[in-house]
């Protein structure tokens, strides 16, 4: 999926989402030339919880951070690409729980989303 076609699809499921959402703070940097991007933002959900977020554009490059908190600002789960656990199957794509690191492979902002509905 290019970077176009992406930002659109995630106007579209943050439109489904507004229901669930206090507020949205979304920034995105594109580069028309080179069709690549960065989005990193804040969704504030109705029940307290939070998801901060980035993510390099278009998704096939897997490179993020979705951290997602309750109101307590107590982590629920974070999922990244950062390569610091070796060990894995799933290397360098993890996830953070409340009870410890766990493979898991790259995920986007829409399944993120999904997740989380």
């Amino acid at each position: 999926m290019n970077v176009w076609d992406y930002l659109a699809e995630l106007d579209n499921r943050l439109h489904s989402l507004d229901p669930l959402l206090v507020s949205t703070l979304i920034h995105r940097d594109v580069d028309a030339n080179l069709v690549i991007g960065f989005i990193e933002g804040r969704l504030d959900f109705l029940d307290g919880s939070v998801l901060e977020f980035s993510e390099q554009l278009p998704p096939q490059r897997q490179k993020f951070r979705f951290h997602y908190m309750n109101q307590q600002n107590q982590l629920i789960t974070r999922w990244n690409s950062a390569p610091h656990h070796h060990g894995l199957r799933t290397y360098p794509f993890h996830r953070h729980t409340p009870h410890g690191v766990e493979e898991h492979p790259a995920i986007t902002l829409l399944e993120v989303l999904d997740e989380i509905e």
